[in-house]
């Protein structure tokens, strides 16, 4: 009879962190899209729950990074096609890039610098606010690319022995 192996595995790490960058970046662009549909109050509150929810997916999608490259070196050689493995990890890395940059520009608007007075605030908003979406598409394209890799090829999957002896 064969052992199952254990659930703590390194590469059942990355997708244990993963779901939280796409659904806390993705409820950030959401958010501060529909903030604009609202008065001032609502608006207020709808953009600092963006903000919020920004902030700890750009943090979250840094881990998910670091537990994908773990992940990686376990993985890489079990699959038919790496190029997608490949792929997968240079979008990962784009929209951490497009969603920090965002994060920074939108921090900007809390340094009382008067020099950064003269930075037009509604210009600066709607850059931020491009880089959302951007980075938004770049996420769905990468999760395409993640959810290739297991459905796919099987990255980190365990498969079980004819039978499935190691369950009785």
């Amino acid at each position: 009879m064969g052992e199952l192996p254990d659930i703590w595995r390194t590469e059942l790490w990355h997708p244990m962190v993963v779901h939280f960058p796409i659904v806390l970046l993705l409820g950030a662009t959401i958010l501060r899209l529909i903030s604009y549909l609202f008065a001032k109050n609502k608006r207020t509150f709808l953009k600092n729950t963006s903000r919020l929810s920004l902030y700890t997916g750009v943090i979250m999608a840094w881990i998910a990074i670091y537990t994908g490259t773990l992940a990686d070196a376990i993985v890489v050689h079990d699959l038919c096609d790496p190029t997608v493995l490949e792929a997968h990890e240079h979008a990962a890395f784009t929209l951490a890039y497009i969603f920090t940059l965002a994060t920074l520009l939108d921090l900007i608007s809390f340094i009382p610098w008067k020099t950064l007075a003269l930075l037009n605030h509604h210009i600066k908003e709607w850059v931020v606010v491009i880089f959302l979406v951007a980075g938004s598409i770049y996420l769905g394209y990468t999760a395409h690319l993640g959810a290739s890799l297991v459905y796919q090829q099987g990255a980190g999957v365990y498969e079980p022995t004819v039978g499935c002896t190691e369950f009785e």
